[in-house]
């Protein structure tokens, strides 16, 4: 007995023993040429190809699996394989994004450029909703579509959020942008840069940069046409049309839109503040018109294109609910056209861009009709920014593995200002200023396969007003590429912020005064994170210290009575540790969740353990994304929850709540003679939570928008 259990268990050896193979072969692209570090494996073992691709593999498996970064993964059948794997290149992109093709065309990217999630399967009304995606973004304003909507980055001040459109700039002159005169349907990918970005865009970039790609014309030979038509609670309407074409070497893109919306939406206010609490937000109503459009030819190794965006609004401003009789009649009408005009080429190893563009903004704000003569006030304003830069980019290989990036831009223009008082026409404003900068960025970066190396230096020297603003960053980052995909990496550097025009000149009234002398303002601070990603699961967490002085703060002075005007005495302090998790690991599901928390302080007049903290900073908060991907139904729902706010710069007034918001929506698509119909619906703050962002400005209770998109393609 004994002898046939040996027998049996020799013959169960071998036969284990024979099936298993040595298997040998090697990875290359569809040229031919070999691919290291690609990840062999036959579901139980793993082994990386060398530098020249090649790999052995002792298994018993039936088939092997081939994957890389930046490649499709393949699997084949040992009983066809001929020794050589082709694996096909593919774009490395994270969930839901779409990178900028040509904002990085020079300068390499910036290391923590992170790409908002754009779901293509969801309708946005607004680009605040956009955003909304990430913790680290915050706003003030009121929650609706075309209500004004500015953003602060890391907790940082909303003037401290540069904007930059189509490579241009729209706020470095040390005010906040308006977001709301972008149309989110004219959205084609959003880029966010953290914490001190002034090398890449001047100005206004100590909390980062929101770089806003806009639609451009189809780079197919197809031809595309949609109609959107949308409706929603307080009397929300919106239609839009856009049209792209691609006609052999020439893409042409056109869109319109017009939103209307009264806005008058109900709100709670405090018992001690009436007996009757429930009110109506009147005079609120919104009106607002946009055509854009972009031309771009193609020809050989050159680009050149065209760009123009106009809109036009009407907007009442009732102000804050505490003095509704003040601004019941006012009113702000306005228009802002972007234009740029751009030329790119490529030639070998070198990338050359020529920008010039003409930005025109005007407004005329009326409050004639205010009870009281010390509220009436009307001016009109206008802004002219023009200018034109130059950029020219390499890379070079210097052994192998080995690349160097380098990369040179200058600028220079014009920007005019006028404030024009009409009430009392002593107290109109005109100032001019032309502007320069010149910057320089270089770069190594060392590939050995199973780790990435990079590290890059810019500086930068911009000259406006006439000062000089110098500018620096440090990057670096080191990654790992295996079975879990790891990356550290970390920037410091610094920036500066200009005075606004409404600093420097405002004396539009007797209690408040400009200071011409003021500074620009100054920053320098560091931030470190650490990802990992297994399959469809990422993980996140990054570490930001930031530090702004010469702040420039009002002050009530004694000149002529009391006197409010800025000077720059003020310093702050912002820290924050950053979460994010992700899960997309099959088709129909995706969940994430983010968390940010902020200490913010002002450091004007106390130290850290006393200090108070920067007003409409929130200390925290987090949200909960999840996403349902079925074959004729897309299904998203969204969780936030905000910290308090302090609305006074002694903390001593009682601080607005912390508050919770859950919006949800449904989309569809099928097919109907050629057309594609997409209706949409959504539900915004569905557990109709009453709340304030800003004192004395309410946020409407639950609200309700949908509509249908119908688009045709040949």
């Amino acid at each position: 007995m004994k002898r046939f259990l040996l027998f049996c268990f020799s013959l169960v050896f071998l036969a284990s023993f024979a099936e298993a193979r040595l298997v040998k072969g090697k990875t290359v692209d569809p040229q031919g040429k070999p691919i290291s570090s690609v990840l062999v494996s036959d579901g139980k073992q793993y082994k990386y190809s060398s530098e020249k691709g090649e790999f052995s593999l002792n298994t018993e498996a039936d088939s092997l699996s081939f994957s890389r970064l930046g490649f499709k993964t393949r699997k084949l059948a040992l009983l066809t394989f001929s020794g050589s794997v082709v694996l096909e290149p593919e774009a490395v992109l994270l969930p839901k994004v779409v990178v900028s093709e040509s904002a990085w065309n020079v300068y390499s990217a910036p290391a923590d450029r992170v790409a908002l999630p754009i779901d293509p399967d969801r309708h946005y009304y607004s680009p605040a909703e956009i955003l909304a995606t990430t913790p680290s973004i915050n706003t003030s304003d009121v929650r609706l579509p075309g209500e004004s909507q500015s953003v602060s980055i890391l907790g940082n001040l909303p003037r401290h959020s540069l904007i930059i459109v189509d490579g241009v700039a729209l706020n470095p002159g040390g005010e906040s942008y308006d977001l709301s005169l972008i149309d989110p349907q004219n959205i084609e990918s959003i880029e966010l840069i953290k914490n001190n970005a002034s090398v890449y865009g001047g100005g206004s970039a100590i909390g980062g940069i929101l770089n806003i790609r806009t639609r451009q014309g189809k780079a197919s030979g197809s031809t595309e046409f949609s109609i959107d038509s949308e409706i929603g609670s307080f009397g929300y309407a919106k239609n839009s049309l856009s049209f792209g074409a691609a006609i052999k070497n020439w893409e042409l893109r056109l869109g319109s839109s017009h939103l209307n919306t009264d806005n008058d939406f109900k709100y709670k206010m405090p018992d001690w503040w009436s007996g009757d609490s429930l009110m109506v937000r009147e005079n609120n109503a919104r009106r607002q018109n946009s055509l854009s459009g972009s031309l771009a030819f193609r020809s050989g190794i050159t680009r050149l294109s065209f760009q123009t965006d106009y809109v036009w609004f009407h907007r009442q401003l009732p102000g804050t609910v505490n003095f509704t009789e003040v601004y019941r009649h006012a009113f702000l009408d306005g228009h802002a056209n972007r234009n740029s005009l751009g030329l790119s080429a490529s030639y070998r190893k070198f990338n050359a861009d020529l920008l010039a563009w003409l930005n025109l903004d005007a407004a005329l704000y009326d409050n004639t009709s205010a009870p009281l003569p010390v509220y009436v006030s009307s001016y009109r304003q206008n802004l002219l920014n023009t200018g034109l830069r130059g950029s020219l980019g390499t890379n070079f290989t210097l052994a192998q593995g080995l690349t160097l990036n380098a990369g040179t831009a200058a600028e220079f223009g014009f920007e005019h200002y006028r404030n024009l008082n009409l009430v009392n026409p002593a107290n109109d404003l005109d100032h001019s200023d032309n502007f320069a900068n010149i910057s320089l960025k270089t770069g190594l970066e060392q590939d050995w396969g199973l780790w990435i190396l990079d590290g890059a230096g810019a500086a930068r020297l911009d000259r406006a007003r006439g000062r000089n603003n110098p500018s620096w960053r440090l990057e670096g980052s080191l990654k790992h590429i295996g079975f879990v995909e790891s990356s550290l990496g970390g920037t410091w550097g610094s920036s500066f912020a200009l005075p606004s025009p409404y600093d420097l000149y405002w004396k539009g009234d007797s209690q408040a005064i400009g200071n011409p002398n003021l500074s620009s303002e100054r920053s320098h601070g560091w931030q470190l994170w650490l990802e990992n990603r297994l399959s469809g699961f990422r993980l996140r967490g990054t570490w930001h210290s930031n530090e702004i002085d010469s702040l420039i703060q009002w002050r009530q002075v004694q000149m002529f009575g009391n006197v409010w005007k800025p000077f720059n005495v003020g310093k702050a302090q912002v820290k924050n540790l950053e979460l994010e998790a992700g899960l997309e690991t099959w088709d129909w599901l995706e969940l994430s969740a983010s968390m940010l928390l902020t200490k913010a302080l002002d450091l004007s007049a106390n130290p850290p353990e006393t200090a108070p903290h920067l007003m409409y900073t929130p200390d925290f908060s987090y949200g909960f994304k999840l996403g349902l991907n079925w074959p004729f139904l897309h299904f998203w729902s969204q969780y936030s929850r905000t910290g308090e706010q302090f609305t006074t710069p002694d903390n001593l007034a009682g601080a607005l709540p912390s508050h919770s918001l859950l919006d949800c929506g449904l989309s569809t698509e099928f097919q109907i003679q050629g057309w594609t119909l997409a209706p949409h619906f959504s539900i915004h703050n569905l557990l109709n939570k009453q709340y304030s962002v800003y004192a004395y400005v309410p946020q409407p209770g639950i609200s309700f928008r949908g509509g249908i998109s119908l688009k045709i393609k040949d």
